[in-house]
């Protein structure tokens, strides 16, 4: 079993510095880094990237903010509308941020300097380069997530349960992150084939979708503010369903394409 800790803030001198925001940081600077890496061996230039990495990265922000209010919270924020804006206080929905950067990246695809990387690059293979760099940029912010704890599961005595004082609990993030490994590591063992575009992007939908899906039935309901179920189902639950048809219609058109 792992020893329970919680950082939520780290002093450097007499600045306090948020753990769980540190981590984002670090993924979106990381992310885009692998993403300026990936598209320069294509012969793209470096404004290319951090431009698109700003676009999604913003409207991630601003679509995982507004999904929990949607769907995980609706009835506190119709109540204190007030808090909508205070994202300090937690409350982002990964899906929402999937989407939200999915609106930011077709929003920069209208840009005319778009228009001309898509004159060598398909929008599939830039969409393949980016799920490329998103998954190692989205288990890097995830440890945020395990550092303050804000995903918990349920009871449980297994090895890879912290000893929470009061009672060992799962953490989803975490779990989630050791999941994502295999993947991370596969991508990154072939990282350098020729793949038909739209199969690394398919691949990555299909398997968070999986993923995702089995591990929200392990998310603890006996705490404070539990995730909002419908139905019997989390929000992302739905939004993995979704995301796993999404991937699968991809993979068969890029198969279908092949023949």
């Amino acid at each position: 079993m792992l020893p329970w800790f919680e950082f939520t803030t780290v002093s450097l001198g007499p600045i306090p510095v948020q753990v769980w925001g540190f981590w984002v940081a670090l993924g979106v600077v990381v992310g885009t880094t692998i993403l300026t890496w990936r598209l320069g061996r294509l012969g793209v230039s470096k404004e290319f990237p951090l431009d698109l990495a700003l676009a999604i990265t913003v409207g991630g922000f601003i679509g995982a903010r507004i999904f929990h209010v949607v769907f995980y919270e609706p009835q506190f924020f119709v109540a204190h509308p007030w808090e909508i804006i205070k994202i300090w206080h937690g409350g982002l929905s990964s899906y929402g941020g999937f989407v939200g950067a999915a609106v930011g990246f077709f929003f920069f695809a209208r840009k005319s300097g778009f228009q001309k990387i898509k004159q060598r690059l398909s929008l599939l293979k830039i969409c393949d380069e980016l799920s490329f760099a998103a998954l190692f940029a989205w288990m890097i912010g995830r440890i945020g997530c395990v550092m303050i704890h804000d995903h918990l599961g349920v009871h449980s005595n297994c090895p890879f349960a912290f000893a929470k004082p009061d009672g060992p609990r799962l953490d989803m993030a975490f779990l989630e992150i050791l999941g994502l490994v295999p993947l991370a590591v596969f991508f990154f063992w072939a990282r350098k084939k020729h793949w038909p575009e739209g199969i690394r992007t398919g691949v990555l939908f299909v398997y968070y979708g999986i993923l995702r899906f089995i591990l929200d039935f392990f998310r603890a309901t006996d705490i404070a503010s539990p995730d909002a179920r419908y139905w019997g189902l989390t929000p992302a639950q739905y939004f993995s369903i979704l995301m796993l048809m999404l991937g699968a219609r991809l993979l068969l058109r890029v198969r279908v394409s092949k023949k």
